[in-house]
């Protein structure tokens, strides 16, 4: 009866850990932002209740398609309390199109109201895993650190934003701002393949 009780409960904790998995914690990064060539630190959005940190690039047809979608979710959350950033994690010399000069031409090209940072060691898209642009992490602030509650795709089709059915981003980011848990915290992303050092 002991070992009939004890195994209901390990199947009980496996069960509560798949439905519930940790969420990865992120440290600090500070990196040069391509419009001003100031350095912006994570820490600098500690205020903020969410931060949606976008890997991103110029060459990327992928990006392309997401810069005004991007540019909406800004406008829609941020006095809600959501930081977006921009990083760049593409190798400027692979790419030549994702220059820290070419970023800044974007920046000002499409006027975005938000950092637009190079990431030109790949340290910071190493630390989150990111393995494609576009590619989004949602972050909030536990503590003293910054926790992913939602990882992967902006939404489910790419090429045509009419034809959008699920904006997985808009979900996270709305529960978030909510205080509501999420239906998913991850989902595949879609896009170019980061162009590693």
């Amino acid at each position: 009866m002991k070992k009939k009780a004890i195994l209901i409960i390990l199947l009980f904790l496996i069960t509560v850990s798949a439905a519930f998995p940790q969420q990865k914690t992120v440290e600090n990064f500070k990196l040069v932002n391509a419009a001003n060539k100031r350095e912006v630190s994570l820490t600098d959005f500690s205020n903020k209740k969410a931060i949606a940190i976008i890997f991103t690039s110029n060459y990327c047809p992928y990006s392309k398609l997401y810069e005004e979608r991007i540019l909406k979710l800004h406008q829609q959350y941020a006095s809600r309390g959501l930081q977006v950033i921009l990083v760049n994690p593409n190798d400027p010399v692979k790419s030549s199109n994702d220059s820290i000069e070419k970023m800044a031409e974007k920046a000002a090209e499409k006027q975005f109201p938000f950092p637009y940072l190079a990431d030109k060691n790949q340290a910071v898209c190493d630390q989150f895993g990111a393995t494609k642009t576009p590619e989004v992490f949602l972050l909030v602030k536990k503590g003293s650190a910054f926790q992913v509650v939602y990882s992967g795709a902006i939404d489910d089709n790419p090429q045509v934003p009419q034809d959008v059915t699920t904006s997985y981003i808009d979900k996270a980011v709305s529960s978030v701002l909510s205080g509501k848990a999420m239906a998913s915290s991850h989902t595949r992303p879609t896009g170019c393949i980061i162009k590693k050092n």
